[in-house]
């Protein structure tokens, strides 16, 4: 093996190291957002019943931060209209 194939051998194993870790981020940044949103559909349940299917398709659509403010604000909610300020 030439020392070109054997530097172009490495820089493709790590691009692939880097694309993996890369990939396996995104996943566990995924798996929070869904366990926020799932978090978020549960208490404001429990505080104002059944939602709207068009506000759980709202808080579907948000970001992890955004969903950790509602969770923080949960006992301030006076009504739905409440949470939906938060969607765009």
């Amino acid at each position: 093996m030439t020392l070109a194939e054997m530097f172009r051998k490495e820089g493709m194993e790590k691009g692939m190291e880097k694309g993996m870790e890369r990939g396996m981020e995104k996943g566990m940044q995924t798996g929070e957002t869904k366990a926020l949103e799932k978090t978020v559909i549960k208490l404001l349940t429990k505080r104002f019943g059944v939602l709207p299917e068009e506000l759980k398709l709202g808080i579907s659509k948000l970001d992890a931060v955004t969903l950790e403010i509602i969770i923080d604000g949960i006992f301030e909610y006076k009504s739905l209209e409440d949470i939906k300020k938060y969607m765009i």
